[in-house]
């Protein structure tokens, strides 16, 4: 009996394992900085060491840069030929595309960061909701809320805006650690027409995002 049961256990890990095996997803994870979130495979990766190089040299090696704080990131895109410039560009991607970023807070911001600098990472969207003429057209505000992770917590912010006449959508979550040392930055984003058409996987992508926490 025992024989037969321990058999039965054997396989079914070997069908779990053939099924992971199996997966249509990519799980990009940092195990020290506790963060993972999942991919479509097919999906083109741009990897941390690629976006470092390129900050790097957009910084011109200066030692007060954002560039020298990040701890990881990734990027993927359903564009094959998707270019590293377009990670940080403003410019709207007509494929969807994610960025994870973690870095560590400067001493100024541990200090003073609130829920509306979270908000602010990337756009000033705390200015914008109060209506400030910041050049940065046809700005709406779809969804802001408070997320709490195991590790960190903060906000969500779903907006659009138009930038050289082209709509686009910005799905962003931005937390800060438990601890307030560390920034964790999620964004998924393409032109509008290519968000709403790929609505549903963006989302999962968004709700996958999990922070645990630096071990």
């Amino acid at each position: 009996m025992r024989n037969g049961r321990i058999l039965c256990l054997c396989v079914t890990l070997t069908l779990l394992l053939s099924a992971c095996g199996e997966s249509s997803k990519l799980y990009p994870a940092s195990k020290n900085e506790g963060v993972f979130f999942s991919v479509p495979k097919s999906w083109q990766g741009i990897s941390n060491a690629a976006l470092n190089k390129y900050e790097k040299v957009a910084a011109n090696d200066q030692p007060d840069s954002r560039e020298t704080l990040v701890k990881w990131q990734v990027a993927y895109s359903r564009d094959p030929k998707v270019k590293v410039a377009q990670v940080y560009s403003l410019k709207p991607v007509k494929s969807p595309l994610v960025l994870a970023r973690v870095r560590d807070l400067t001493e100024s911001e541990i200090n003073s960061f609130s829920y509306n600098s979270l908000r602010d990472v990337i756009v000033p969207i705390s200015q914008l909701i109060q209506g400030a003429d910041l050049g940065i057209p046809d700005f709406q505000i779809l969804i802001d809320k408070e997320i709490v992770k195991k590790g960190a917590r903060g906000i969500q912010s779903v907006y659009s805006f138009s930038f050289a006449g082209t709509e686009q959508t910005f799905n962003q979550t931005v937390l800060m650690s438990n601890d307030r040392k560390t920034l964790y930055i999620f964004m998924a984003r393409c032109v509008s027409t290519c968000y709403k058409k790929n609505q549903k996987v963006m989302e999962e992508i968004v709700n996958s995002y999990t922070v645990l926490g630096a071990k």
